[in-house]
């Protein structure tokens, strides 16, 4: 059953030997002659993460607060490896620009990221297809595997193709902070896209630098997590950056916008299914406005604010095969809610955290959730005993307000929840190779 998280850890700890960059900590002495991946600027990294989660309503099903993990006990989040060419750029692709000359050496590099565990959002007409994975709560996938390149033209674009983590959103599928200080995520993530193959075009706009630096992204994806198209049509990305001049205040807006109708019988296009029976267009956007500032002095604060909205347009079949009554989405539905962070780092070495949230589904557009209001609030606290190793522990409270239960029994909540409220403890530990 252990078997291939052994393999991958195996493998972690072998490529971990020839990192071209490595934190400090008890794996950095085991490295091994580094200077052909220097050479290439070549880097090797993995993460592992696991946790424990319980609630406190005699149900072991931890959903939606658990997100990607389904039932409490111990959780094998991921144990991923990745291999990347970076840039040589002050433009990072889904970051945004950075200060600095604009280099005048073109540039092009790539990442492969390999993971097996339990987070995971399968990419449709790829890992979903993968026989390896038939039938099990732990995967294979790769969640991301793209090129990418750096074209000193004007002052500076950056360009990549492949399958990448979404740009929209606050939140993205790494446990790193910043972005993601919490174990749990919030309803925002949850309720946009996963990730996307297609192309991305980035480029930092040429403003006076008194002003700050302005940044744009565009891409043609084909939808929310699909390699096949699922209705031949495509989606298209925007995104507008913007970065105080001491890089303390970052504006980020992110938006998708597309017809995204469902496959009649295909389940694995998912959370919003809509489909027409005469094959019309449905239309589905998602936006993403996120502000966050650091504050310098003691003590050292950082405040987040993310805001976000979407839509999808209702098809006129009310239920399909693998699609139970329920399931589809048959009338124009809408998302929103804000979510707001603050966190204080204590330490060096100690960061808490404290995250509250306000999320309206109004017609219930997520496939296993009823319709409604839901709040919630977390705190954390964020250790790093070594700067490989980060323990978190974390208290979340939720409530519901509206006619289901989302919370306890079993899956799916929109028939077979219990209750209105939940709290969930919870703790991982993250390595950082």
């Amino acid at each position: 059953m252990y078997k291939p998280w052994a393999w991958l850890l195996a493998l972690s700890l072998v490529s971990g030997q020839v990192l071209a960059k490595q934190p400090s900590g008890w794996f950095y002495p085991i490295f091994i002659d580094r200077d052909p991946w220097e050479e290439h600027r070549i880097d090797i990294s993995a993460r592992v993460q696991a946790g424990v989660q319980y609630n406190d309503n005699g149900s072991s099903n931890v959903f939606p607060t658990g997100f990607f993990n389904v039932d409490e006990g111990l959780i094998l989040n991921r144990a991923e490896v990745l291999i990347e060419r970076p840039l040589e750029t002050v433009y990072k692709p889904r970051v945004g620009p950075f200060p600095g000359p604009t280099p005048d050496k073109w540039d092009w590099g790539f990442l492969i990221q390999g993971r097996y565990g339990e987070d995971f959002s399968r990419t449709y007409g790829f890992d979903d297809e993968l026989g390896i994975n038939d039938d099990e709560s732990r995967v294979f996938i790769l969640p991301q595997w793209f090129i990418k390149g750096y074209a000193s033209i004007g002052n500076g674009v950056t360009w990549q193709f492949g399958t990448w983590f979404t740009n929209i959103g606050n939140e993205i599928g790494a446990p790193i902070d910043p972005p993601s200080p919490f174990y749990s995520h919030a309803y925002a993530m949850m309720y946009g896209p996963s990730k996307h193959f297609g192309g991305l075009v980035s480029a930092r706009l040429p403003i006076d630098p008194e002003y700050g630096l302005l940044g744009v992204e565009v891409g043609v994806v084909q939808g929310w997590n699909n390699l096949q198209d699922n209705n031949s049509d495509k989606s298209y990305i925007t995104a507008l950056q913007w970065r105080s001049p001491d890089m303390k205040t970052w504006i980020d807006l992110e938006s998708i916008w597309g017809n995204e109708q469902s496959e009649n019988g295909v389940n694995d296009q998912r959370p919003f299914v809509a489909i027409s029976s005469n094959d019309e267009n449905l239309f589905r956007q998602f936006h993403s406005l996120t502000l966050s500032h650091r504050f310098t002095g003691a003590p050292k604060w950082r405040a987040v604010l993310n805001g976000v909205y979407g839509s999808q347009e209702g098809g006129d079949v009310t239920a399909a095969a693998e699609n139970p009554p329920g399931f589809l989405i048959t009338e124009d539905s809408e998302w929103y809610g804000i979510n707001g962070s603050l966190l204080w780092q204590v330490k060096k070495d100690l960061q808490l955290g404290l995250r509250a949230e306000w999320f309206e589904d109004k017609q219930g557009a997520y496939f296993l959730l009823p319709a409604g209001e839901y709040n919630a609030v977390t705190v954390n606290a964020s250790w790093y005993p070594e700067p490989w190793l980060r323990i978190r522990p974390e208290l979340r409270f939720d409530r519901y307000e509206g006619a289901g239960a989302p919370f306890g029994g079993e899956l799916p909540a929109i028939y077979n929840g219990r209750e209105t409220e939940q709290t969930l403890f919870s703790v991982d530990a993250t390595l950082f190779l």
